[in-house]
């Protein structure tokens, strides 16, 4: 029930023209290079380590790897996560 009221909630975001992270609420990742990523709409963080920060979104799991990782700042919307970013994966 709770998946069909998303959808339907998504459905009029698009006939509305609302940013499909405003009415999926999926996750936004921002790359700034290979050094700094900016993600707006995570749930919680599961792992944080320098070389590997896990999250959870409402749909997926997202895995930073890389070194000299970093959370900057973190609010109960937004991130900002340093380092060297070698690869970010959606699991």
């Amino acid at each position: 029930m709770k998946r069909k009221l998303g959808d339907l909630t998504g459905r009029i975001g698009d006939s509305l023209d609302i940013p499909k992270d405003l009415s999926y609420r999926e996750s936004v990742l921002t790359l700034t290079g290979s050094r700094e990523v900016f993600i707006e709409n995570y749930k919680c963080i599961r792992k944080y380590q320098d070389t590997c920060i896990l999250l959870l979104s409402k749909e997926n799991k997202i895995q930073i790897e890389g070194t000299k990782l970093m959370i900057v700042y973190y609010t109960d919307v937004e991130m900002k996560i340093t380092g060297n970013i070698c690869r970010i994966l959606f699991l």
